[in-house]
């Protein structure tokens, strides 16, 4: 009889880590909409795949220098830290996407859906591996600066962005729709996206086949496979490797699950050593948040400042326009008394959940400060700095030279 404790703690993570993450981006959604003048964390924060574009411009940038670990940054290390330790633990246990997909799957066994086990059984190649293509191709388009479209296509940006879906449907309506197509099949098709489409799991799958804590089955094991009949991404023991294959996704439903003898088939180990669940998953999660959440404050914090002097600025309204992370931001700020008096963003392309908060923020910094200085705000690093840039451009236009 199947022991469901494991499955039961999963679970429980999952659930808390969703109810958490929702609490976090309505306190930010009601921060940006300045009805609450605190937040628990920004929407930038959340995201892996902001921190990859951090990530690769401190390679592809000749001008880049390091100016501090970002959440978003750390949030990416994070995950693949956890992956190189214990396999892709994120995937089972953390990721709100895979989450997601394990609740439509729950509801699609109970609304009696059939489920679609051949996928990658007998056709002509593995669609497993069609994720490591998606992934070349995101690395390669985000390092050629195409990392704005990609965002459109991001199911993860439109999750974050689920409290205000109303009003960024509009903007982001194909993420949304990604998110829901994953949804609908993961009804049929358990953990669908994760298994052949995600490159983020590629990514940490690459970094699995080299996990110190490894799932094993024992050499007894007569390799029936009846304890994976339930593995959401269709997993196999294979008799040839005694490891289990580094697409796993570590939900560990198949532990203490063998049909057929009393001793377990398969089993948590670090070398020889055996792990139960529990280490395993209090182990692995305390990594996964300590990195996240002590390298920023080890590392992190960025000040962007500009070499303009405002001593002799002519009064008037002055428009400025810098690269942002998606396209150009005009800002128009106006001068009175030589002093800047307002700064307003006159057009830009920037993404929903993720320009709100540099917006409200960095006018009032650079305003209160009379000079253009503002930290930049954790997760949008690139609509941080085209912002300064943009308002650094129109308020050389008002530099008065003839003093």
């Amino acid at each position: 009889m199947k022991n469901k404790k494991t499955r039961i703690m999963r679970i429980s993570v999952q659930a808390a880590i969703s109810i958490f993450l929702l609490l976090i981006l309505i306190l930010y959604n009601l921060y940006t909409s300045e009805l609450i003048d605190f937040k628990l964390l920004s929407v930038g924060d959340l995201n892996p795949y902001g921190g990859w574009n951090s990530l690769k411009e401190s390679v592809t940038d000749s001008s880049y220098e390091f100016e501090g670990i970002s959440r978003s940054m750390a949030l990416t290390i994070a995950i693949l830290v956890a992956a190189i330790v214990g396999g892709r633990f994120f995937c089972g246990w953390i990721c709100p996407v895979g989450a997601m997909q394990d609740l439509s799957s729950w509801i699609g066994n109970k609304a009696g859906i059939p489920r679609y086990k051949g996928v990658g059984k007998k056709l002509f190649f593995n669609p497993l591996y069609i994720k490591y293509p998606i992934l070349l191709a995101v690395l390669m388009l985000s390092i050629l600066g195409y990392g704005a479209y990609l965002a459109e296509l991001s199911p993860w940006r439109a999750l974050l962005n689920i409290p205000k879906l109303v009003s960024a449907y509009k903007e982001m309506w194909i993420g949304f729709l990604v998110m829901v197509a994953i949804i609908i099949c993961a009804l049929i098709v358990p953990r669908f996206f994760c298994k052949f489409l995600c490159p983020l799991g590629a990514a940490q799958t690459l970094l699995s086949s080299f996990s110190i804590l490894t799932l094993k089955h024992n050499k007894g094991c007569g390799g029936c496979n009846k304890c994976l009949e339930t593995c959401p991404v269709s997993i196999k023991i294979s008799k040839d490797d005694e490891n289990i294959s580094p697409e796993c996704i570590r939900c560990m439903d198949c532990i203490d699950n063998c049909r057929i003898t009393t001793d377990i088939s398969l089993g948590l180990k670090m070398g020889k050593r055996k792990i139960s669940p529990k280490a395993y998953a209090a182990m692995t999660m305390l990594l996964f948040f300590v990195v996240w959440l002590g390298m920023p404050k080890l590392w992190g914090g960025s000040t962007m400042v500009s070499g303009i002097a405002l001593n002799n600025l002519k009064d008037g309204v002055y428009q400025g326009e810098a690269k942002g992370f998606a396209a150009r931001i005009i800002t128009e700020v106006r001068i009175e008394g030589g002093k800047i008096a307002d700064i307003k963003v006159i057009d830009h392309h920037e993404s929903k959940g993720w320009y709100e908060e540099v917006f409200m923020i960095l006018p009032k910094e650079i305003i209160r400060k009379q000079r253009i200085e503002a930290d930049v705000i954790s997760g949008a690093t690139k609509t941080s700095k085209g912002f300064i840039k943009s308002v650094e451009s129109a308020v050389r236009k008002a530099v008065d030279t003839e003093i």
